[in-house]
């Protein structure tokens, strides 16, 4: 028993974290991939840091804990659906200038 909860608590941190298995994977750039997983991980911190301390108070403070939880829960949802059904999209291509015009020639002669 103890073995299929622990595997099952391992599958499901996998399908959360690891880019290979989670529906970030849909998205082609490995940057914009790093750059929503580490948003997602701030705002995580966030929520958790408030809902931890408004544990210890009643009322309306509590429930504010709790929203913003469940306003995480949904944004990370949203992203992640997202990715699944548009991840090709999230990245717009643009090329850059060729490289002699990107070049930077450093004449020694000229400016030593």
């Amino acid at each position: 028993m103890f073995k299929k909860v622990g595997f099952a608590i391992y599958d499901f941190y996998r399908y959360f974290f690891d880019l290979k298995m989670n529906p970030l994977r849909h998205i082609p750039n490995e940057l914009v991939q790093f750059i929503l997983m580490f948003y997602l991980s701030v705002m995580w911190s966030v929520v958790f840091t408030f809902w931890a301390g408004y544990t210890w108070m009643y009322g309306i403070y509590s429930v504010g804990g709790h929203l913003m939880v469940l306003g995480a829960f949904f944004i990370t949802v949203a992203i992640f659906n997202d990715a699944e059904k548009n991840g090709h999209l999230w990245v717009q291509r643009s090329k850059l200038p060729s490289v002699p015009k990107r070049r930077i020639v450093w004449d020694v002669e000229k400016e030593g």
